[in-house]
């Protein structure tokens, strides 16, 4: 993987965040240093994750991150010089009726499944309802999960999407693939960035979309239990979990030798 990665002309990196960039839900010094030695060399970075909005806007603020896709795809924030701009990319036409739909869904879902509980992060989302599977205790089963990605599926104009914490769900269609479409035809061209000079890393199923979008992808080593039920794979997988696989990858675009 050194020497393949070493070899391209990468000019940007995007990242999930949840045990992407993070080990053991948190991010080590190696990792954020790893952001700025990216940002230092002046390569393009951008966050595509399922957190919510207010997530995207206080780590806009505190990290070296040029823009930040939030809840997989509803909006980005990007950083104009000491500024930032929110585009929404979910339609926000009825947007109360839209969250009253979510959350009979929820509602549905809790009869089914008495344990299931939402994401603490929930008050800080604008688009999507977000159930904690196994963020924080007590973890649903396997039998319960299975029973809320069913439902889910029979749900029409409903997207739901499994992350290695999460189960996403909301109404429309947009993705992470349409938002960073609109990244790259937005601030790539202003920059220069072309499609194929983007890095992509993710850990989980619903990173497969961008495995299958980007050219060159890399999976950090956690990755490794989905990869048989996928059929987009990342390209490169890393020897590393997490946050400690991110380095590596890092390590490997920026050598000199």
């Amino acid at each position: 993987m050194h020497k393949e990665l070493a070899s391209l002309n990468i000019r940007a990196v995007f990242t999930d965040l949840d045990d992407t960039l993070t080990l053991s839900s948190k991010i080590f010094p190696a990792t954020y240093q790893a952001l700025w030695r990216l940002k230092e060399r002046g390569i393009w970075v951008v966050i595509v994750s399922g957190r919510p909005a207010g997530w995207a806007d206080c780590l806009m603020r505190l990290w070296p991150l040029d823009a930040m896709v939030f809840e997989n795809g509803a909006g980005i924030i990007t950083r104009e010089g000491e500024k930032f701009k929110t585009v929404e990319l979910a339609s926000d036409k009825n947007l109360a009726d839209q969250q009253k739909i979510l959350q009979r869904i929820f509602d549905d879902l809790k009869r089914k499944v008495p344990s299931l509980k939402l994401a603490t992060d929930q008050p800080f989302r604008l688009f999507d309802f977000a159930i904690d599977y196994k963020e924080e205790p007590p973890r649903l089963s396997d039998s319960d999960l299975n029973t809320v990605l069913e439902h889910l599926r029979g749900v029409e104009e409903i997207t739901a999407k499994l992350s290695s914490i999460h189960v996403n769900y909301w109404y429309g269609k947009h993705t992470k693939v349409t938002a960073c479409e609109y990244l790259l035809q937005t601030e790539g061209v202003q920059r220069g960035i072309e499609t194929k000079q983007v890095l992509f890393c993710g850990d989980s199923p619903n990173d497969e979309p961008l495995f299958k979008f980007f050219t060159h992808t890399v999976g950090v080593a956690n990755i490794q239990p989905y990869l048989e039920a996928m059929r987009f794979t990342p390209r490169y997988v890393c020897k590393k979990a997490g946050g400690d696989g991110f380095v590596e990858m890092v390590n490997c675009i920026t050598s000199t030798g």
